[in-house]
């Protein structure tokens, strides 16, 4: 059974007001290759620079083989990191920036020999060690820097976006000799990057995240294959995302038109989120299927035509096909069943509210919320917050206050329902916590949505 390396639990990271991580819960396993993939400012390297020691959590701990590593400093920890920029001495050649770390650990002048020409010769750099380092290429200087990190022989290595300075063809080539390096020497890397392409060429397990929390964890296939969430579904790769249901197990409906598919345990016709891909769309005769459209345009991409049709409910959808078709042909659209990802609606909490002043609006004497409407005082409005924006805290520090009635474990959250006053509000969670327990509740101001509520009949 593979061991635990890393174990994050319960991570918050606080910049002044500003929260970079919230209740980030994460194990990393022994010689597994993970990728923190998420656009940027979604907290990526501030948890890779906290697991390297580089920066605190403002809650919660981290773990290193059984461990805990909070407070231990960075060059005591058995962690190397490979940054974007290489930080290399301009003033050493090859082999004395690789030996760097090794000199201040005193080790012997014949070992360090051994250790660093081991290291450059795993990154193919071996007749260079005499170079100097502003002689080098953008891939070599790379290479000189992951030797350094190697030569330590750390149980853990931290790459922070290393590719991102160089040019595609390059990134492309060393992405395999970064995999291959990471099967030879048996170390676990944790890999940050915002390009998609990297982490599913790369990883054994891609870890989605976006405004600092975890949206999705598993291998590069099933992330793209079945995505969780709307998010997931467009940020790795492209996709087709429809509104549908699910009529009953095995029988999804979208468009219009019921499809078989491989989906069961929702209730009887859910509404759900419907996800294709490009690829698994195939484009049959008009007669052959009933979700039909006309081609509106198209574009040749290389290895593929990209196809844009519009259906027969004037709704665009994307197709990707080896083969052409004219502009204007009428034609119908398939899918295989086990090409369909059925995907649960995002948890809403829905008020009835009234606009005050400077943007606040009152769901109730026990809930107020600050928002970012322009809406004039005394506007009767609906209020939506979706539960993953609902953040528990301290009571101290919160908006307002609740007691926790019920907990029901959701994928990678738990939904925790609160009580306040009257009402109550579901929080999408990663933390546990327990029934009875008072908690504090904040949301920010930019994720309460509020609308008139015959804007809200009409969207």
């Amino acid at each position: 059974m593979a061991k635990v390396l890393i174990d994050l639990k319960n991570i918050c990271k606080n910049f002044g007001e500003t929260e970079v991580l919230h209740d980030f819960n994460l194990q990393i396993m022994e010689n597994e290759f993970v990728t923190l993939l998420g656009p940027s400012g979604c907290g990526k390297t501030t948890l890779l620079r906290m697991i390297g020691g580089f920066d605190s959590p403002s809650y919660g701990e981290i773990y290193f083989d059984g461990k805990l590593i909070n407070d231990v400093e960075p060059n005591e920890r058995p962690i190397n990191t490979v940054f974007q920029r290489y930080a290399l001495f301009p003033h050493l050649n090859v082999f004395d920036n690789v030996a760097f770390g090794l000199k201040i650990k005193k080790t012997p002048k014949e070992e360090i020999q051994k250790l660093v020409m081991d290291a450059l010769k795993q990154v193919h750099l071996e007749e260079y060690y005499d170079r100097k380092i502003d002689s080098l290429s953008g891939g070599q200087q790379q290479r000189v820097a992951m030797a350094r990190a190697i030569v330590l022989k750390p149980k853990l290595l931290l790459l922070d976006e290393p590719l991102a300075a160089l040019d595609r063809k390059l990134r492309q080539d060393l992405r395999y000799e970064l995999k291959d390096m990471q099967r030879s020497l048996g170390i676990t890397f944790i890999y940050v990057t915002h390009d998609q392409e990297e982490a599913l060429t790369m990883s054994d397990t891609v870890v989605i995240m976006n405004e600092g929390r975890i949206l999705q964890i598993g291998s590069p296939e099933m992330i793209y294959n079945e995505p969780e969430t709307r998010f997931v579904a467009n940020f790795i790769g492209e996709s087709n995302i429809v509104e549908g249901k699910m009529i009953k197990d095995n029988v999804c409906m979208f468009e219009g038109v019921q499809f078989p598919c491989t989906y069961k345990g929702f209730s009887k016709n859910e509404e759900v989120d419907i996800v294709i891909r490009p690829e698994d769309f195939l484009i049959v005769n008009k007669n052959e299927s009933k979700l039909t459209g006309k081609i509106d345009s198209k574009t040749f991409q290389g290895a593929v035509h990209e196809i844009n049709i519009i259906d027969q409910n004037g709704v665009e959808l994307t197709v990707h096909t080896t083969k052409d078709y004219p502009l204007e042909m009428e034609v119908g659209l398939t899918v295989d069943p086990e090409n369909i990802t059925v995907m649960k609606k995002p948890g809403v909490n829905t008020y009835s509210g009234v606009m005050q002043e400077d943007g606040y609006v009152k769901v109730s004497d026990d809930m107020i919320l600050e928002t970012e409407s322009e809406l004039e005082e005394g506007t009767e409005v609906v209020v939506r917050i979706l539960t993953q924006d609902v953040l528990l805290d301290d009571i101290d520090e919160s908006d307002f206050e609740g007691t926790i009635t019920d907990i029901k474990k959701r994928d990678l959250y738990y939904d925790v329902y609160i009580k306040v006053g009257e009402n109550k509000i579901v929080s999408s969670t990663s933390k546990v916590h327990k029934v009875g327990e008072e908690t504090g509740i904040w949301v920010k101001k930019e994720k309460v949505i509020v609308s008139v509520e015959e804007d809200l009949e009409n969207e």
